[in-house]
Parts: C-alpha cells; sequence; structure tokens
C-alpha cells in the first residue's frame, strides 16, 4: 500500500475479465445512494444494513494473476470479493457517502505493493498476504477508489484521507480486535503510515465522520446544478 499513489501500469498480461453485472434493484440502489450522499453520517451501521438488503451482489471486480504462479491467489481475492464484496462497497459508501465507482475495477494480483490508479479502475494486490490481511488490503484498495471521487484538502495526504473512514469500515465489517490488529501491522510499512494512524485515530469516530461530511458537502456545493427540463 503505497505512500504516494500512483498510476499503476499493469503486467502485459491480457485481461480477460467476465461481463459480471450488477444484480439489483437500479432505481431502489441509485436511492439509496442518493440518501447516503445528504444524510448525516451520524448512523453509519443504519446505513451499511440498507445498502446490504439492497445489494444482492458485489459490484463487479475482475482479479487477474499476472502470471500463472498467481493464479490461486487470485481466485482467493475473488472469492473473497464474491463473499464479502457487497458488505466493504456498503460499508465504504454508508461511511463516505460517496457510491462506488461505475467503471469496471480491475485487479491484478502479484509480488508487487498493493496500490491504487488514481483514475479508479485499477488496483494491485499482493499474493502472499495472509487470508485475514487479504480482506484488510482488499477493503484498504478499494477504499483509496472511493478517496478519488471526494475532493481533497491540501495538506491531506493519501492515507490521512484514508484512513479518516478506513478503521471504522473494518470495524464495522469484522470487528475492533481485527481493526486494532491489521493498524498494527499498517504502522510497520513506514514512518508515514504510522503517523498517519496516529493522526486518524487521535480523533473519535464522530470527528473523523465529522471531516468527512465537510468533504461531502464542499464536493455537492461543487457540483453544478443540470438546468431544469423545458416543456
Amino acid at each position: 500500500m503505497s505512500a504516494a499513489m500512483i498510476h499503476v501500469r499493469p503486467n502485459p498480461v491480457p485481461f480477460h475479465p467476465s461481463r459480471l453485472e450488477h444484480n439489483m434493484n437500479k432505481p431502489r440502489l441509485a436511492r439509496l445512494r442518493t440518501r447516503l450522499m445528504l444524510a448525516p453520517m451520524r448512523r453509519p451501521v443504519l446505513a451499511l444494513v440498507a445498502g446490504l438488503l439492497l445489494c444482492a451482489a458485489a459490484p463487479p471486480v475482475a482479479f487477474t494473476p499476472v502470471s500463472p504462479e498467481y493464479a490461486e491467489a487470485a481466485g482467493e481475492y475473488r472469492r473473497l470479493w464474491q463473499a464479502e464484496g457487497a458488505r466493504i462497497v456498503a460499508a465504504m459508501e454508508a461511511a463516505t457517502g460517496v457510491a462506488f465507482p461505475d467503471s469496471r475495477v480491475n485487479a491484478i494480483v502479484s509480488e508487487g505493493r498493493p496500490m491504487a490508479s488514481f483514475d479508479g479502475r485499477l488496483v494491485r494486490l499482493r499474493a502472499s498476504y495472509s487470508p485475514a490481511y487479504k480482506k484488510a488490503t482488499l477493503a484498504h484498495e478499494i477504499g483509496h477508489l472511493f478517496t478519488f471521487a471526494m475532493p481533497r484538502p491540501a495538506g491531506l495526504d493519501d492515507h490521512r484521507f484514508l484512513y479518516l473512514f478506513l478503521y471504522d469500515v473494518w470495524t464495522d465489517l469484522y470487528g475492533r480486535e481485527f481493526a486494532d490488529r491489521m493498524v498494527a501491522i499498517e504502522r510497520r510499512i513506514g514512518p508515514a503510515y504510522d503517523s498517519a494512524w496516529t493522526w486518524a485515530l487521535a480523533m473519535t469516530r464522530e470527528e473523523r465522520q465529522a471531516r468527512l461530511r465537510a468533504l461531502r458537502l464542499s464536493r455537492l456545493r461543487a457540483t453544478p446544478r443540470r438546468p431544469a427540463a423545458r416543456g
């Protein structure tokens, strides 16, 4: 998980992702996402439950090994996403008030350092991680895609931005013990990660949500309104 996110150049192995479709009630999902954008973020558990009720399947993500030796790990990530993807996305949407990207996401699996591209279409996942850390890493990299959809204040780096909601998402999904264990692992990646976690966890959940709410509102104010249709 990089200290500074970059555009990733995929390994020159052709992608052949299956054409997955959203198996969900689209009008109801659209209304849910609108409410998540406009509602206060003081009730994340209720929003998470609502998201789970409307998400019958995980959004499509194609997991591709860069070489045959990583096929087993790619399969593990794929099965994890099929089992947990809808919950991960619902938790992220509840925490951020931002909808999952509409564009298809490709996830390449190798021994390269995990990262996400700024265009939100590609993430890279490490094959050798433990099952628990695969869960944490998948949520971490998917979380970056949500941050790319929000305005970023000057001086807020990638991981401080992400950590405004990642700990709470891990907690909602897998419990506080899991979240604390993953934070301890990420702190050891390097000083930038350690200081980012210290900064984020010095705030309460409510304080982190207040910062995200301010970012969300600034995004809404920056979105131009469409002119009303004329009859």
